[in-house]
């Protein structure tokens, strides 16, 4: 049963936590030393990778209003119906062919891009699953760090710090 529908703040939000995991793996690569990748690895196209991501994202969150409530009760299906590692998969992919202009799909909007992706997952119909609220399984759709994945590239090899969660007590550590 779901607790409620997505709204377009919830998407605000998703799209923003985004756009700051992708900032701080910049800010976070940048304080590696440069001895610690390999010969091949390209600095430029790398930080073009993630400026050209937020640049994207930031048009989606530009558009985010405009999204129908039809689009909005589809997506809380799909954040709800299904894991949230499938959906963030095929968002990544999703983002990379928009980024990497290899897509013909038309979607500059938040409404056609979430459209494209959300249909992308019901096509594939992989990895479904009850979630309790389709905005909490939402946020698990991008990890907090390496959230495009790019420390998996054999061209980086650079490792990623574990993410961290709160305690109890407000103290961090490292997450299990």
């Amino acid at each position: 049963m779901l607790t409620r529908a997505l709204v377009q703040t919830d998407i605000k939000e998703f799209l923003g936590r985004l756009s700051d995991a992708i900032e701080q793996d910049q800010i976070y690569v940048d304080s590696l030393p440069r001895d610690r990748f390999p010969s091949v690895y390209d600095d430029g196209l790398w930080r073009n990778w993630r400026r050209g991501h937020r640049a994207f994202i930031d048009k989606l969150v530009a558009s985010t209003d405009a999204m129908s409530p039809a689009l909005l009760q589809r997506l809380t299906k799909v954040a709800s119906g299904f894991e949230p590692s499938v959906v963030g998969h095929i968002m990544l992919e999703t983002f990379a062919e928009i980024v990497g202009d290899c897509s013909a799909a038309n979607c500059e909007t938040a409404q056609h891009f979430f459209e494209w992706v959300a249909g992308e997952v019901v096509r594939q119909g992989r990895g479904k699953c009850l979630n309790r609220t389709a905005r909490k399984a939402m946020l698990k759709w991008f990890p907090a760090t390496d959230p495009l994945t790019i420390a998996q590239d054999p061209e980086c090899g650079y490792t990623v710090p574990a993410p961290r969660v709160r305690s109890r007590r407000g103290t961090r550590r490292p997450a299990v």
